[in-house]
């Protein structure tokens, strides 16, 4: 059964930044930018490489071994060599803390 998990506090992730987190079996990355904090599967569609390593520009992730570019608030493709979605995963915030949706 799907439920929300605590994983960090706001006050945790900065504007512009992206922190890492692998909790029951998931790998992701919780980016906050400035319209919101959104968390995405930690691994590119490409070559499976953590996507915390690339580079957090706005809504846009950007993988830093071979380039490709994620729409962190939907995960959709922005540049190849990716071609497939990046998973995205429901988060909400309540006072101050970050929970997201796992399974």
């Amino acid at each position: 059964m799907a439920e929300f998990v605590e994983i960090a506090s706001e006050k945790d992730i900065p504007s512009g930044a992206t922190k890492a987190f692998e909790i029951k079996h998931h790998r992701l990355v919780v980016a906050h930018t400035d319209s919101g904090y959104y968390a995405i599967e930690n691994e590119c569609t490409h070559d499976s490489a953590p996507i915390s390593d690339g580079t957090l520009k706005g809504d846009v992730i950007i993988c830093r071994r071979h380039g490709a570019k994620f729409d962190v608030t939907s995960g959709a493709v922005l540049a190849p060599p990716a071609i497939v979605p990046i998973e995205t995963y429901q988060l909400k915030i309540e006072n101050g803390k970050i929970l997201v949706l796992l399974d």
